[in-house]
């Protein structure tokens, strides 16, 4: 260490350093906290969006499917605050981007991240004229968490 450096042993005595210790880790503690209850607030606004698709659905659809489908369109627009509000007839192509080969890997994608069945070749051909909402693609699915076959 420098004789000029203000932690020399000479220039700055034990209590001092001790002191500044202190104020470090208390500084490191708050920015810990404040990281913490940013995450908090994320996952709060993320149940509420949740909910609120939840409750519009009225218990229609598997909890696993209305969640997975939440949060995929979640992920999808990068929602980092958990600010996505998603509505049972909102536009797959218009407000969410989802569209062809986007839609058949959402739909892979979801079923997949849920453990459901996955749907074949056949029932992805009849994707695009089935779904263009956000419930048409529940209601899509909803056989594949249910364990019953896509009626054709």
């Amino acid at each position: 260490m420098s004789p000029l450096s203000p932690l020399h042993p000479d220039l700055c005595p034990p209590v001092v350093r001790l002191l500044l210790l202190a104020v470090l880790a208390l500084l490191v503690l708050c920015i810990l906290l404040l990281w913490r209850v940013r995450e908090v607030e994320r996952v709060s606004a993320e149940l509420q969006g949740l909910t609120r698709l939840r409750d519009q659905l009225q218990g229609r659809f598997p909890e696993a499917l209305v969640a997975g489908v939440f949060s995929f369109l979640a992920d999808r627009h990068g929602d980092v605050r958990g600010s996505t509000i998603v509505n049972p007839g909102d536009d797959l192509a218009r407000d969410h981007r989802l569209a062809a080969l986007d839609l058949e890997d959402a739909v892979l994608v979801i079923a997949d991240r849920a453990g459901a069945r996955l749907p074949g070749p056949r029932d992805l051909d009849q994707l695009a004229e089935q779904v263009h909402t956000v419930e048409d693609l529940l209601r899509f699915l909803d056989p594949f968490f249910r364990g019953a076959t896509q009626p054709t």
